[in-house]
């Protein structure tokens, strides 16, 4: 490295924003960790840079344009108080004006973070317990065994021809309500019948009874126990679109990340209504990723926009410290952009393309995959994390099962009701032949 690096005092404004700088306060004294002190401290070791001074934000802002100024980090930047701002930020045409901007030092995305809404016991939640498509192959299965045993036992049987359109739908009739109550008559099943083909009958009406009586009903039932003890989850909010047909969940997200560049004007009628939603609950970063405020996201009340890789830091913390979690962090991801690191432009042009191939190094080498590693995988287990505790069953998860009692008990007394007309019709018919 060249010489000149060992007189010059670089100065460094920084601002806590886990998990790319990270301040803590030990015996009086701040200390610096996460990802970019240990970059920084890598380049300026590597470029021979000896002398360094470090400035925090009192705000711990990254700034804005306000006021014919700027704020925060970049304002310090912009009056040539620091040299560096060790937070990475999003690069802009107004910054660039008085500092160089770096090689990209990750990838960033804006991400919804939202609670999850439990399947609750529905009317229906009896017949969910297996797809649609299964009980209508049954209910097919069952129609077609009773109209095929039927034309055999017409075919195993001289009958008149008047006689037979009679006793097919008797035969049909009786044979489908017996196979429903797996219980079919012998005189049905031609069992004392000699002939070879009486043998079909009874194997559709015994591989009915194995499949759908023992196996289908066998796994309908222990699927319904799951169902109705261990609810599914579903997201509140997984898009911006589903925050705008909703007035129950708030979105928030912190005036520091400044969304109104990405949403405001930006001609994507989606994002344009989505901010004008969000524009009136904007809140410091540090109340939006409390744990107040992330509590009250798992139950609906907010969702928070932000950085994914932010996010999934916080949600790293959370898991570890709640030790449970029922949050969904969207995959949805909109608006990506580069995090770069911006320097003052009055130093040499040499030294700042010095440091930025120092930093492109610290890239390549996968630092940053290093601390991202981690809390992605706790964050991962945190939104995939689910309730496995068995819930006691109240009256509502059996209204399922009293409906289909209550459509089979009247479809009984119609039926009977039927059969009895029937018959009475039958007798008083055969009388006035008399």
């Amino acid at each position: 490295m060249t010489e000149f690096n060992k007189d010059l005092n670089l100065r460094i404004a920084y601002a806590h924003f886990p998990p790319f700088v990270i301040v803590t306060n030990k015996n009086g004294s701040l200390v610096l960790s996460g990802m970019m002190p240990g970059i920084i401290n890598s380049v300026v070791k590597w470029m021979n840079i000896s002398s360094l001074s470090f400035f925090r934000e009192p705000e711990d802002r990254f700034g804005t344009w306000e006021n014919n100024t700027f704020t925060g980090m970049v304002g310090m930047l912009y009056r040539n108080e620091v040299d560096l701002i060790m937070n990475p930020i999003m690069a802009k045409s107004s910054i660039l004006e008085f500092a160089y901007f770096t090689n990209p030092i990750t990838i960033e995305a804006y991400s919804v973070l939202s609670g999850k809404r439990s399947e609750k016991a529905n009317l229906f939640l009896y017949f969910s317990a297996l797809d649609t498509v299964v009980w209508y192959y049954i209910i097919i299965t069952g129609i077609a065994i009773s109209v095929t045993s039927a034309f055999m036992f017409i075919s195993l049987n001289d009958l008149p021809h008047t006689s037979k359109t009679r006793v097919f739908g008797e035969y049909f009739w009786n044979l489908l309500s017996y196979m429903l109550r797996q219980n079919p008559s012998n005189k049905f099943l031609l069992l004392k019948s000699k002939r070879k083909m009486s043998l079909l009958i009874q194997l559709m009406v015994t591989l009915w009874m194995f499949g759908v009586g023992i196996l289908v009903m066998t796994a309908f039932q222990s699927l319904l126990v799951s169902k109705m003890t261990v609810y599914k989850s579903t997201p509140i909010i997984d898009t911006l679109e589903d925050l705008l047909y909703t007035d129950a969940t708030v979105g928030i997200a912190p005036f520091e990340i400044q969304l109104e560049d990405v949403l405001e004007n930006s001609g994507v009628d989606v994002y344009e209504k989505a901010w004008l939603k969000i524009k009136p609950n904007l809140m410091s970063w540090g109340k939006v990723l409390a744990d107040e405020t992330i509590e009250d996201t798992e139950e609906g009340k907010y969702c928070i926009l932000h950085g994914h890789l932010i996010l999934e830091n916080r949600l790293s913390g959370f898991y570890k410290e709640k030790a449970h979690c029922k949050l969904h962090l969207s995959k949805n991801y909109f608006f990506p952009f580069p995090l770069i690191l911006a320097m003052q432009r009055t130093l040499p042009q040499s030294l700042f393309e010095v440091f930025n191939l120092g930093i492109t190094r610290s890239v390549d080498s996968d630092i940053p995959g290093k601390y991202f590693k981690p809390a992605l995988q706790d964050s991962t287990m945190c939104t995939s994390y689910s309730d496995k505790t068995l819930k006691p069953q109240g009256l509502e998860n059996f209204y399922g099962v009293l409906l289909l009692w209550a459509a089979g008990l009247l479809c009984g007394l119609v039926t009977l009701f039927y059969e009895i007309t029937y018959k009475n019709l039958c007798r008083d018919s055969v009388f006035r032949g008399f």
